[in-house]
């Protein structure tokens, strides 16, 4: 069998995925199966490899296992917030941030149980990288995500081993560490990025820090996105590229300065560990340093080196290690790039084998981006269309910029004046790739922004990309390109007309409903909130492009309250996301927060438009009837919000902004007696949602957008029980999280992420 670590690490995966989706007890079934079928088959290859394919069982079980064990150890410290625990254990790692410090413990004892996790300790004063230490503190778990797109901070620190995070903590006892390799590599790492703030401008002083050091806790915030909008964010993290050329060119070095393979190894190994640790060994870190050592074991054993075979001894380390990266973006888009490079490229380089030499870096650039599409869509939910050819240029300078950061460092420690002359070549090659990114992002199309794919559509995808390599190794021309017009219709597939879609955000206290139409128009009807921060870039932002609403068609602004419009009025200043037309209502006495909206979104080139009783929208079989305001003079601009009636087919919603009782009485005789699903007015105050109004329209399906431990106390306890009288299901996003109903036109099926 060839390259039989790849078959045993496939099945490594497929073990912790079964366990992971199903039941640690389906290991034991399937793997029962795959054993008698070995022992049946007579099979000649089955015969030949018939130890190796059995060791591939043992493999697919050992998957579940892992993952069952991470699993498990995590359930057992599940505990509710602010439960004090005790505990003791060794400082592995420290993280300064902007709120505080933040040090990672591998747990001993917790509550003098012998437990070996890790967790997050918010403490103020300094500890060292290697000490041991004893305490007590209040568990504070990591929140989950509460909207579609929304940050999951659980599942991120999993990925990275932590399965809590403590504050208020207290230090009983100290131990420092004997031999404090890790402290002493902490202290030049922290010597170096103080080096680069002298050298370097701010912006550019963390750029450095995290390219060569791995830091990235000061990285400025606006320079990370304008790299993550073009493509080129994995520059800013520490690679393969890094590795290569730190522990590639020592090793080369010392081994033709001392003429002796095993020491030069030895010592090169050690050197690019040291500096992995140094830099947090991270996933792609890792990765490389697996990768490396086996390179140089080949080159010193004389054997070929297999690219494949060290992907996937690289893989099964770190899914032993933490099996829970299978799901981290990071990790997948590492192993991702390499793929594409061993595998995708040299199909397209024979497919293509009248192509100039010249173009092999664009070659190598399109294996990459077929392989991460798809994990790029599912994660950021688009992707940048001028990545590639933006690579073609700032990828080669790559290593002249590491190489320039190195001698700044390396020359600043000596004399600051002399570490600056590298240094300004390295801002120079800095200013370029910004000028480049913005020059990309005036062009037109920058940026694809699908939604997130289903991962039926992520499977078929790979299924016919397998199919291609397969046809590609067995020198079938045909076959390939029938592939490649395979992947191109899925793509088109992808865009077809679907159901209609509408989900009501948790935005804490306010209102922000996105609705899809089958014909792929992308509505935001209000957006705002007076309980959380920064809702348009955090919510709103991230919800939209979770579903591919990236560009608005149509922002419905109900009245001006600011928990209706002021995610509305972040949204305008966002460089992602465009927004056609601005609706509101047609009132005759705005207020100077109606007009501030006005005045920014034409600034900002909407068209703008008003809408009273009478008017209707149409976008395709989807209908907006406005039934309120008329156009007048309001006192309340509650009264004076927009009431809008939706209809698909046979679906029909209800949407009420602030509307009161007063209003609920003008508009009763607009709508019909039976309405599937409607969105309760004020977020349940009790001057809405009387009985009568209640009574009247005969929904099936009440949603309330409500922020917890508001201080209104949303929902009135009386609106709760009406509701419960009039309605058969209720959701509250405070409970709920985000809201979703999908619908046909017939029915309609709703999801919660909570």
């Amino acid at each position: 069998m060839k390259r039989p670590v790849l078959y045993w690490m496939i099945l490594f995966v497929l073990g912790e995925v079964l366990v992971r989706y199903y039941s640690v007890w389906y290991i034991g079934g399937v793997a029962a199966v795959l054993f008698l079928v070995m022992c049946c088959c007579r099979g000649e290859y089955i015969r030949k490899n018939r130890k190796l394919l059995y060791v591939g069982i043992l493999f697919f079980v050992l998957g579940g296992i892992a993952f069952g064990y991470s699993r498990r150890k995590q359930q057992i410290c599940e505990v509710e917030k602010g439960t004090v625990l005790s505990f003791s254990g060794k400082i592995t790692d420290v993280e300064v941030r902007q709120t505080g410090i933040r040090y990672r413990l591998a747990t001993k004892t917790l509550n003098e149980q012998v437990i070996h996790v890790h967790i997050l300790l918010e403490y103020d004063e300094e500890l060292v990288v290697g000490d041991r230490i004893e305490g007590k503190g209040s568990v504070s778990p990591f929140d989950r995500a509460t909207n579609p797109g929304g940050y999951d901070e659980q599942s991120y620190q999993l990925g990275k081993g932590n399965v809590w995070k403590m504050d208020s903590v207290t230090i009983q006892e100290r131990k420092a560490c004997i031999l404090p390799v890790k402290a002493w590599l902490y202290k030049v790492r922290a010597y170096a990025v103080w080096l680069y703030g002298q050298l370097f401008s701010e912006e550019n002083a963390s750029l450095a820090g995290a390219m060569v050091l791995g830091e990235r806790t000061s990285l400025d915030v606006d320079t990370k996105l304008l790299y993550q909008r073009n493509g080129i964010a994995h520059l800013i993290a520490i690679s393969g590229l890094h590795i290569a050329m730190l522990g590639g060119t020592i090793y080369q070095f010392l081994r033709k300065l001392l003429g002796s393979y095993p020491i030069a190894a030895v010592m090169g190994i050690v050197f690019i560990l040291l500096y992995g640790v140094m830099a947090g060994l991270t996933g792609a870190t890792l990765r490389a340093i697996v990768m490396l050592i086996i390179s140089i074991g080949a080159d010193v054993s004389g054997r070929k080196y297999d690219s494949l075979t060290a992907i996937a001894i690289s893989l099964l380390i770190m899914l032993i290690r933490n099996p829970y990266q299978l799901n981290q973006a990071g990790f997948l888009l590492s192993f991702g790039a390499v793929m594409g490079i061993a595998v995708i490229y040299p199909v397209l380089k024979d497919w293509l084998c009248k192509c100039p030499q010249f173009l092999d870096g664009c070659l190598v650039s399109i294996s990459v981006q077929m392989v991460l599409t798809p994990i790029m869509l599912y994660y950021f939910y688009e992707v940048p269309v001028y990545g590639i050819l933006l690579n073609l240029i700032v990828v080669p300078m790559m290593s002249l910029l590491l190489l320039l950061l190195i001698i700044s460092v390396v020359f600043g420690s000596v004399s600051l004046v002399l570490g600056s002359v590298p240094a300004k070549g390295a801002e120079g090659i800095f200013a370029l790739y910004r000028w480049l990114c913005e020059c990309s992002e005036k062009l037109p199309f920058h940026t694809l922004c699908t939604g997130r794919p289903p991962v039926y559509w992520i499977l078929l995808y790979y299924l016919i990309l397998g199919l291609f390599l397969l046809a590609g190794h067995h020198n079938r021309k045909k076959q390939r390109n029938g592939y490649v017009i395979l992947l191109g219709m899925l793509f088109i597939a992808f865009y077809l007309p679907g159901n209609l879609m509408v989900c009501m955000f948790d935005v804490g206290q306010g209102d922000g409903i996105y609705i899809r139409t089958p014909d792929r128009v992308h509505i935001l009807v209000d957006g705002g909130s007076s309980s959380e921060k920064k809702v348009g870039t955090y919510v709103l932002k991230n919800g939209i492009k979770y579903y591919g609403g990236a560009e608005l068609d149509y922002v419905l602004v109900s009245h001006s309250d600011s928990d209706h419009y002021s995610g509305v009025m972040e949204l305008l200043e966002e460089p992602t996301v465009s927004i056609r037309h601005v609706v509101l209502p047609a009132i005759r006495n705005p207020d100077e927060a109606y007009l501030e909206l006005v005045q920014m979104a034409k600034e900002r080139g909407c068209e703008v438009s008003y809408i009273h009783k009478g008017d209707r929208l149409v976008f395709g079989e989807v209908t907006f009837d406005c039934v309120s305001p008329e156009n007048k003079e309001y006192e309340d601009k509650n009264q004076g919000c927009m009431v809008l009636y939706m209809q698909y087919r046979q679906f029909d919603m209800l949407f009420t902004g602030d509307m009161d009782e007063t209003v609920e009485q003008e508009v009763e005789g607009e709508l019909p007696n039976h309405i599937a699903v409607l969105k309760v007015a004020h977020h349940g105050s009790a001057t809405a949602s009387s009985e009568m109004f209640l009574k009247h329209i005969g929904f099936q399906t009440a949603l309330i957008s409500v922020g917890e431990h508001n201080r209104y106390g949303h929902p009135a306890q009386e609106v709760m029980k009406r509701l419960q009288q009039y309605c058969e299901y209720i959701y509250l996003t405070k409970e709920h999280g985000g809201i979703t109903i999908d619908s046909d036109g017939i029915g309609y099926r709703i999801t919660t992420v909570k």
